[in-house]
Protein backbone atom coordinates (compact mmCIF):
# COMPACT_ATOMS: atom_id res chain seq x y z
CA UNK A 1 0.00 0.00 0.00
CA UNK A 2 2.94 2.32 0.65
CA UNK A 3 4.69 1.81 -2.47
CA UNK A 4 1.04 2.42 -4.65
CA UNK A 5 -0.07 5.53 -2.86
CA UNK A 6 4.11 6.82 -3.61
CA UNK A 7 3.94 5.70 -6.89
CA UNK A 8 0.38 7.27 -7.57
CA UNK A 9 1.40 10.91 -6.41
CA UNK A 10 4.68 10.24 -8.79
CA UNK A 11 2.31 9.35 -11.54
CA UNK A 12 -0.16 11.98 -10.91
CA UNK A 13 2.74 14.74 -10.68
CA UNK A 14 4.34 13.40 -13.94
CA UNK A 15 1.00 13.92 -15.83
CA UNK A 16 0.70 17.58 -14.08
CA UNK A 17 4.23 18.81 -15.07
CA UNK A 18 4.09 17.13 -18.53
CA UNK A 19 1.03 18.82 -19.67
CA UNK A 20 2.01 21.97 -17.78
CA UNK A 21 5.43 22.35 -19.64
CA UNK A 22 5.13 20.41 -22.02
CA UNK A 23 7.13 17.15 -21.86
CA UNK A 24 7.79 13.44 -23.01
CA UNK A 25 10.09 12.20 -20.34
CA UNK A 26 8.75 11.55 -16.44
CA UNK A 27 10.80 14.59 -14.26
CA UNK A 28 9.59 13.05 -11.19
CA UNK A 29 10.72 9.89 -9.09
CA UNK A 30 10.14 8.24 -6.46
CA UNK A 31 13.79 7.85 -5.22
CA UNK A 32 16.28 8.93 -2.31
CA UNK A 33 17.27 12.70 -3.38
CA UNK A 34 20.92 10.94 -3.43
CA UNK A 35 21.81 8.36 -5.56
CA UNK A 36 23.40 4.80 -4.71
CA UNK A 37 26.12 6.63 -5.55
CA UNK A 38 25.99 9.27 -3.19
CA UNK A 39 25.05 11.99 -6.41
CA UNK A 40 22.71 14.39 -6.42
CA UNK A 41 20.92 13.20 -9.71
CA UNK A 42 20.30 16.93 -11.73
CA UNK A 43 17.19 18.10 -13.24
CA UNK A 44 14.40 15.81 -11.55
CA UNK A 45 11.95 15.94 -8.53
CA UNK A 46 12.58 13.39 -5.99
CA UNK A 47 9.73 12.09 -3.87
CA UNK A 48 11.21 10.49 -0.69
CA UNK A 49 9.69 8.56 1.94
CA UNK A 50 10.90 10.47 5.58
CA UNK A 51 8.51 8.61 7.92
CA UNK A 52 4.83 6.63 8.41
CA UNK A 53 2.67 7.37 11.81
CA UNK A 54 -1.03 6.11 12.73
CA UNK A 55 -3.87 8.17 12.21
CA UNK A 56 -6.39 8.26 15.42
CA UNK A 57 -8.69 10.96 13.40
CA UNK A 58 -10.40 8.00 12.58
CA UNK A 59 -11.08 5.43 15.67
CA UNK A 60 -10.60 2.21 15.47
CA UNK A 61 -13.73 -0.11 14.44
CA UNK A 62 -13.50 -3.73 14.15
CA UNK A 63 -15.73 -4.47 10.88
CA UNK A 64 -18.47 -7.43 10.93
CA UNK A 65 -20.44 -8.37 7.86
CA UNK A 66 -23.49 -10.55 7.58
CA UNK A 67 -22.14 -13.42 5.14
CA UNK A 68 -25.20 -15.31 5.55
CA UNK A 69 -28.65 -15.81 7.20
CA UNK A 70 -27.26 -17.24 10.47
CA UNK A 71 -23.42 -16.43 10.63
CA UNK A 72 -21.10 -12.99 10.52
CA UNK A 73 -17.61 -12.24 9.64
CA UNK A 74 -15.37 -10.56 11.81
CA UNK A 75 -12.36 -9.20 10.62
CA UNK A 76 -9.24 -7.55 11.94
CA UNK A 77 -9.37 -3.35 12.32
CA UNK A 78 -8.35 -1.75 9.33
CA UNK A 79 -5.41 0.57 9.78
CA UNK A 80 -5.58 4.49 9.00
CA UNK A 81 -2.13 5.36 8.52
CA UNK A 82 0.15 8.81 7.21
CA UNK A 83 3.19 8.84 5.43
CA UNK A 84 5.64 11.84 5.39
CA UNK A 85 7.42 12.85 2.08
CA UNK A 86 9.91 15.13 1.12
CA UNK A 87 9.58 16.53 -2.70
CA UNK A 88 12.79 18.19 -3.46
CA UNK A 89 13.42 19.94 -6.71
CA UNK A 90 16.87 18.71 -7.74
CA UNK A 91 18.44 20.91 -10.60
CA UNK A 92 21.28 21.92 -11.02
CA UNK A 93 22.96 25.44 -9.39
CA UNK A 94 22.90 27.66 -12.18
CA UNK A 95 19.38 26.60 -12.59
CA UNK A 96 18.44 27.95 -9.02
CA UNK A 97 15.27 30.02 -10.87
CA UNK A 98 14.12 26.95 -12.45
CA UNK A 99 13.85 24.80 -9.42
CA UNK A 100 11.76 27.36 -7.72
CA UNK A 101 9.17 27.62 -10.67
CA UNK A 102 8.83 23.89 -11.04
CA UNK A 103 8.33 23.89 -7.31
CA UNK A 104 5.72 26.33 -7.57
CA UNK A 105 4.02 24.64 -10.23
CA UNK A 106 4.05 21.40 -8.29
CA UNK A 107 2.35 23.47 -4.95
CA UNK A 108 -0.29 24.67 -7.22
CA UNK A 109 -0.96 21.14 -8.49
CA UNK A 110 -1.08 19.92 -4.50
CA UNK A 111 -3.22 22.98 -3.46
CA UNK A 112 -5.92 22.85 -6.30
CA UNK A 113 -6.01 18.48 -5.98
CA UNK A 114 -5.94 18.28 -2.00
CA UNK A 115 -7.16 14.54 -2.71
CA UNK A 116 -5.66 12.36 -5.09
CA UNK A 117 -7.62 9.20 -6.18
CA UNK A 118 -6.54 6.37 -8.19
CA UNK A 119 -8.69 5.98 -11.83
CA UNK A 120 -10.13 2.82 -10.15
CA UNK A 121 -10.89 4.56 -6.70
CA UNK A 122 -8.96 1.83 -4.98
CA UNK A 123 -6.24 4.13 -3.40
CA UNK A 124 -7.52 7.74 -2.02
CA UNK A 125 -5.91 10.20 0.25
CA UNK A 126 -5.12 13.58 1.15
CA UNK A 127 -2.10 15.54 0.90
CA UNK A 128 -1.35 18.43 2.95
CA UNK A 129 1.91 20.60 3.39
CA UNK A 130 4.19 19.77 7.08
CA UNK A 131 5.49 22.77 8.60
CA UNK A 132 9.30 22.37 9.68
CA UNK A 133 11.43 24.91 11.75
CA UNK A 134 14.74 25.77 10.03
CA UNK A 135 16.81 23.30 12.42
CA UNK A 136 14.43 20.44 11.52
CA UNK A 137 15.29 21.10 7.88
CA UNK A 138 18.40 21.07 8.67
CA UNK A 139 18.51 17.51 10.21
CA UNK A 140 16.57 15.92 7.58
CA UNK A 141 18.89 17.33 4.67
CA UNK A 142 21.94 16.01 6.93
CA UNK A 143 19.89 12.61 6.92
CA UNK A 144 19.96 13.42 3.21
CA UNK A 145 23.50 13.74 2.61
CA UNK A 146 24.09 17.71 3.07
CA UNK A 147 23.35 20.40 0.67
CA UNK A 148 19.97 22.16 -0.17
CA UNK A 149 17.56 21.83 -2.52
CA UNK A 150 14.25 23.53 -2.83
CA UNK A 151 11.71 21.27 -1.11
CA UNK A 152 8.86 20.76 0.90
CA UNK A 153 7.31 18.44 3.33
CA UNK A 154 3.75 16.75 3.22
CA UNK A 155 2.03 14.31 4.95
CA UNK A 156 -0.51 12.14 2.79
CA UNK A 157 -3.07 11.56 4.90
CA UNK A 158 -5.60 8.44 5.54
CA UNK A 159 -4.07 6.04 3.66
CA UNK A 160 -5.50 2.30 4.51
CA UNK A 161 -3.78 -0.82 5.00
CA UNK A 162 -7.22 -3.61 5.36
CA UNK A 163 -5.90 -7.18 4.10
CA UNK A 164 -9.76 -8.02 5.18
CA UNK A 165 -8.89 -11.08 6.09
CA UNK A 166 -11.70 -13.14 8.45
CA UNK A 167 -10.77 -13.47 12.00
CA UNK A 168 -13.99 -15.11 13.18
CA UNK A 169 -17.47 -16.48 11.75
CA UNK A 170 -19.87 -16.25 14.36
CA UNK A 171 -23.58 -17.27 14.73
CA UNK A 172 -25.86 -14.12 14.52
CA UNK A 173 -28.55 -14.52 17.61
CA UNK A 174 -31.75 -13.36 17.45
CA UNK A 175 -34.08 -11.97 20.26
CA UNK A 176 -35.71 -15.35 20.87
CA UNK A 177 -32.60 -17.15 20.95
CA UNK A 178 -31.72 -14.90 23.59
CA UNK A 179 -34.75 -15.35 25.20
CA UNK A 180 -35.05 -19.24 25.55
CA UNK A 181 -32.12 -19.19 27.96
CA UNK A 182 -33.77 -17.37 30.76
CA UNK A 183 -36.95 -18.79 32.67
CA UNK A 184 -39.23 -17.12 34.71
CA UNK A 185 -38.32 -16.55 38.04
CA UNK A 186 -40.72 -17.84 40.76
CA UNK A 187 -41.61 -15.33 42.92
CA UNK A 188 -39.58 -15.17 46.38
CA UNK A 189 -42.27 -15.35 49.76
Amino acid sequence: MIYRTLQLLTEQLNEYLKLSFNLREDMVFLSPVKDDHKVFPANRVSVMLVGLGRETAGGINFPQATISGQHTKRMSPSWQLHINVLLSVVFQDKQYEESLQLLSVILSFIQKSPVLRSPDRSNEFAIEPVNLSIQEMANLWGICGGGYFPSMMFRLRFVTIDMQDIQEILPIFSHSDLNMGIQNPKPSM
